[in-house]
């Protein structure tokens, strides 16, 4: 019976082991390459008899902007995704699993970000911003359970330095944190939590941490 349970636990349970992570990259490209082309599926310019094109683009600048923004943050995403499962050496269920709730906070992305530009002012922009802002807690907050699982649960390559997972536990959580203070700052200023947002996929544009992944000679 027991030897049973081992069999089960390890084709089916949340370790169990599922292989190189090559098929997961490509899943996720696919997810990740359909959610940032769908933000502009969004962005139209409507420009009525006698306005010029000058002034309808202008009109469409809030649709514009959140177009951008997001596709910032989940171009930021892919880069940031490739670059940490280039130091993950197999996959166990969990790991599938967790990367499917991060690609969709991911996916869910697109809702938010219509809803920014549709409403740029008063109680309505508070709201789309904290939904906006909320989703983009929830996928950091993913990511570091995807990181602390991938270093516990041994599932990296060998030779990542100990400085590299500090570095990177520290990045990811300060992210966190900083998307979830972004959100609460919706509360006084949409705006000013979209540029936040804006500021804090750049920190990590040059993927999870700066310092070298392979350890020195």
């Amino acid at each position: 019976m027991a030897a049973r349970t081992a069999r089960t636990s390890r084709w089916w349970g949340t370790t169990a082991d599922r292989g190189d992570p090559r098929r997961l990259e490509a899943f996720s490209d696919g997810v990740l390459a359909i959610a940032i082309t769908l933000l502009i599926l969004d962005v139209r310019v409507e420009q009525p008899p006698g306005e010029s094109l000058a002034e309808a683009l202008r009109g469409s600048l809030p649709e514009i902007g959140a177009y951008a923004a997001s596709f910032l943050q989940i171009g930021i995403i892919w880069v940031n995704h490739h670059a940490l499962f280039r130091l993950v050496a197999r996959v166990d269920q969990l790991l599938l699993l967790l990367n499917l709730l991060l690609l969709g906070t991911v996916s869910f992305l697109p809702l938010p970000t219509r809803l920014v530009a549709e409403h740029t002012t008063g109680g309505d922009a508070r709201t789309a911003v904290l939904l906006y802002g909320g989703t983009l807690t929830a996928s950091a907050l993913v990511y570091n359970v995807i990181w602390r699982h991938v270093v516990r649960g041994r599932l990296l390559v060998d030779g990542v330095p100990r400085a590299f997972i500090r570095d990177v536990d520290v990045r990811y959580l300060a992210g966190l944190c900083s998307y979830a203070g972004a959100t609460v700052v919706a509360l006084v200023s949409p705006r000013v939590a979209i540029a936040l947002t804006v500021l804090l996929a750049l920190m990590f544009v040059l993927g999870p941490s700066p310092r070298s992944a392979t350890a020195g000679p």
